[in-house]
């Protein structure tokens, strides 16, 4: 596979279809949506260049393939992103394995916090994205575009059945970790487990447990907590790069 690069119509094309609105209403339509998609892309990807190569190739296909898509553009364009950052990941791996920046997930939003206290609980967040990231690309990318995106399984192609394994999966790990190590006093048994230290014990434990199922659900969401995360910020000129103004109209020749 080639690497991903934005590809662009042609100039005479591009400017054309500006001159007769479509840049700009391209832009009124797509442009709303370009933070989410970086955040969702370099959450994907987990290095910013590459992020930024993901996101110009999204926004080119999206161009390209406007006006087609009509008004309805997020769940296409959350769809085409996280293809492109798959197969862009896919090609890194098996090419050169570039070590990973140290990037900073775990700020959250807090007008997005499912509860005030969220904002104030950094160990919390930190877990929860600890979890997120340690499912695979394919699998976070579906969960996140659930989560973060709030596009239904549907509006994407997939089953409701498999998000809703993966929103269990996100759960019941940051569960369990929270369970055992901030309501074991509450359960004598999950103690001693905990002190044994054995997690497949602990977490068979705390499914049948009454008491550690009641500990469980008085945490809020981890899945809500994936959802508050603050978005990560492009860089700058990324924006303005791929939201060009479209050029003025010229009148008997002279602009």
């Amino acid at each position: 596979m080639e690497a991903v690069a934005a590809t662009a119509a042609p100039v005479e094309a591009q400017d054309a279809r500006a001159l007769a609105g479509d840049r700009e209403a391209f832009n009124s339509l797509y442009r709303p949506h370009f933070e989410a998609v970086y955040d969702f892309v370099l959450r994907i990807v987990r290095e910013r260049e590459l992020a930024a190569d993901v996101v110009r190739e999204t926004f080119a296909r999206a161009w390209r393939a406007f006006p087609e898509q009509g008004s309805d553009v997020a769940a296409w364009l959350f769809a085409a992103s996280r293809s492109s950052a798959l197969d862009a990941l896919r090609y890194r791996r098996d090419r050169n394995g570039a070590e990973r920046e140290a990037l900073h997930f775990t700020s959250v939003d807090v007008n997005r916090v499912p509860n005030a206290t969220v904002g104030f609980d950094q160990a919390l967040v930190e877990l929860v994205w600890d979890a997120a990231a340690a499912l695979s690309r394919e699998e976070y990318s579906l969960l996140a575009l659930y989560a973060r995106q709030h596009i239904s399984p549907e509006e994407i192609g997939e089953s409701a059945a498999g998000i809703a394994r993966l929103r269990a999966t996100l759960d019941d790990r940051v569960a369990f970790k929270l369970v055992a190590g901030r309501a074991r006093h509450a359960c004598t048994e999950l103690e001693l487990l905990v002190a044994e230290g054995g997690e497949q014990a602990v977490a068979w434990h705390i499914r049948r447990c009454e008491r550690c199922d009641e500990s469980m659900r008085a945490f809020v969401s981890p899945t809500a907590v994936l959802g508050s995360l603050e978005r990560l910020a492009p860089p700058g000129g990324l924006e303005r790069e791929i939201f060009k103004r479209a050029p003025r109209r010229r009148v008997f020749g002279i602009l």
